[in-house]
């Protein structure tokens, strides 16, 4: 009896100390990926996920999936998974991806994209491959509500300032002058913001009511938009360009919601970013070839 319990005891303390050999050996693997990348924090059973937020605001171990969907079809013809919080350097590689299995795209080509691949270098991009774009401008969905309470309560509102260009300054409600103070580039939104604070505020016979400001100067924050972002942004305002736009309803987003809703397909199953990337192409090829065969069989029909 005692040779049998000494065997298994042997047994389960040999067992133990490789479970903690291993534990050890993915400590240092998740060390030495958070330093080569600048990541605070970790999974220590799949170390090349990374914490994102998800479209209900939670923040969860994931990956960034991207999609190219043609227009007429609904064909899937690029796709990829990536590392990324956002989509904002994720436009570069699709549009790579799709001129590698379909060739060079024809100029004013029209591409539609949401407004998380909004910024300068997408925009000077695709200018330069003389392609037609339709993104629209960043908002915070958290605070439209606020503002627009805001702006029917005061008039002191942002959009009640105007911008003289030529001067490089703000004149609010009451003709006080706002000058330039400083500017500083937003990571969450990928542009420069500048800062114009108000001159002779403390005079103002508004002041209570226009800042909350400890020093009661009022203070602007503005987005300095390069000259194409701001022409881009001004197509984007016209009906045509909304009615473009909103297409994607019936392209990009039906494809994402078949996957989600109808093949159950909400979490990878593989872990390491190379599986994940080929358990993501199979779900696509199998999209796909649905696709094919239903139109094949309309067609013949």
């Amino acid at each position: 009896m005692k040779s049998i319990c000494k065997k298994y005891a042997d047994k389960f303390h040999n067992s133990e100390q490789k479970k903690n050999l291993r534990w050890i050996k993915n400590l240092r693997n998740a060390k030495n990926i958070s330093r080569i990348n600048n990541v605070e924090k970790i999974s220590l059973t799949d170390p090349e996920s990374r914490f994102i937020k998800n479209k209900k605001g939670r923040i969860e171990l994931g990956y960034n999936t991207q999609l190219t969907v043609d227009y007429k079809k609904g064909i899937i013809i690029a796709n990829d998974v990536c590392q990324d919080r956002n989509d904002s350097h994720q436009l570069k590689p699709q549009l790579k991806l799709v001129e590698q299995y379909c060739g060079q795209l024809k100029e004013s080509t029209k591409i539609c994209a949401d407004s998380g691949y909004m910024n300068e270098k997408n925009i000077q991009l695709l200018k330069q491959k003389n392609l037609d774009p339709y993104i629209p401008e960043r908002t915070d969905k958290n605070n439209i509500k606020k503002v627009k309470i805001r702006k029917k309560e005061s008039i002191f509102h942002v959009s009640s300032f105007i911008y003289d260009e030529q001067k490089d300054v703000y004149i609010c409600p009451e003709n006080q002058i706002l000058k330039y103070y400083y500017e500083f580039y937003d990571k969450k939104r990928s542009l420069i913001r500048r800062v114009y604070r108000g001159i002779n505020c403390r005079d103002c016979k508004s002041n209570q009511q226009c800042t909350n400001r400890n020093d009661r100067t009022r203070q602007l924050m503005v987005n300095r938009l390069s000259p194409d972002r701001k022409c881009l942004n001004e197509k984007m305002s016209t009906a045509k360009a909304q009615r473009i736009f909103e297409e994607r309803k019936y392209t990009v987003e039906p494809v994402i919601g078949n996957y989600k809703q109808n093949l159950k397909f909400r979490e990878f199953i593989t872990r390491g970013l190379n599986s994940v990337k080929n358990e993501f192409n199979l779900v696509c090829a199998a999209i796909n070839l649905k696709k094919v065969w239903l139109y094949s069989n309309n067609t013949n029909s």
